[in-house]
């Protein structure tokens, strides 16, 4: 289970989204495909895998070796050492066969993630540049979620983006830990979206909605350009768990979001 999860993590939306409204009335979330994301390097990176020759070395000895002795192959490994690690060193045959494996698996990995679902939170709700992003400059909507409840409880897999300048790297021996393999391309954003401070939310079928706790939807903030009519949309309709509604304002005197109760 992912630690230090935040209290509250909060979703922008359009009032132009086809479904928006609607998924609000059922209490639920949409699963974007990562084709539907607006990151082109959105789950479609590549490990870098490197390892010192001891690690590669190591590598082949507790995982090529011992699968050659539990599958009745233990008359192969004094070959398979001579051809892979002579003298102790990984060999370019084993070079240049592990990265023929990598390749392999890169692409396997890449169609299996880009059949996957993903839904983006943050942690602010006051961040200018996410309602400009994703709330229609301005004239959408953000729902705060309280993560003690379902979808955010730890049944899923929920996880924090990592913000970094390169593509992730892993020992080779990862290439045999599959929960590294599904997670770290999901989860690992350029720098460039630090601000988002995002959480997001990973599901096995892309372009699908799964239903939330109503209790989990605590308040719900419209943009400050939000007009009366859409707002009034949200505000009119049932709701079980009763949310808090906010309007957006801008700040008198500095460059800040503010909000404040919502009335008709």
């Amino acid at each position: 289970m992912v630690k230090n999860v935040p209290l509250r993590l909060y979703k922008f939306q359009s009032f132009e989204g086809k479904s928006s409204i609607e998924n609000l009335r059922r209490s639920q979330i949409w699963f974007s495909k990562p084709d539907g994301l607006n990151d082109p390097f959105d789950c479609s990176i590549n490990i870098n895998f490197r390892s010192t020759d001891e690690e590669l070395a190591s590598f082949v000895r507790d995982h090529y070796i011992e699968w050659l002795r539990h599958t009745g192959k233990a008359e192969e490994i004094p070959e398979r050492e001579l051809q892979y690690l002579p003298n102790g060193n990984p060999s370019k045959e084993l070079r240049d066969a592990t990265d023929k494996i990598i390749m392999e698996k890169q692409q396997q990995r890449r169609y299996e993630f880009s059949q996957m679902g993903v839904a983006c939170f943050t942690t602010e709700v006051e961040n200018i540049l996410m309602w400009s992003h994703y709330a229609s400059q301005h004239k959408g909507f953000c729902l705060e979620f309280d993560t003690n409840y379902f979808l955010f409880d730890g049944k899923l897999n929920l996880h924090q983006i990592d913000y970094s300048d390169s593509f992730p790297t892993h020992p080779h021996a990862a290439l045999i830990q599959k929960p590294l393999m599904v997670n770290s391309p999901l989860t690992t954003k350029s720098k460039d979206w630090i601000y988002e401070r995002e959480w997001r939310l990973i599901v096995r079928e892309g372009n699908s909605a799964l239903e939330y706790d109503p209790k989990a939807l605590t308040a719900i903030y419209f943009g400050c350009w939000a007009s009366k009519e859409n707002m009034k949309k949200i505000a009119t309709l049932p709701a079980e768990s009763a949310p808090r509604l906010y309007q957006m304002q801008r700040s008198k005197t500095e460059f800040k979001l503010e909000y404040i109760p919502y009335s008709m």
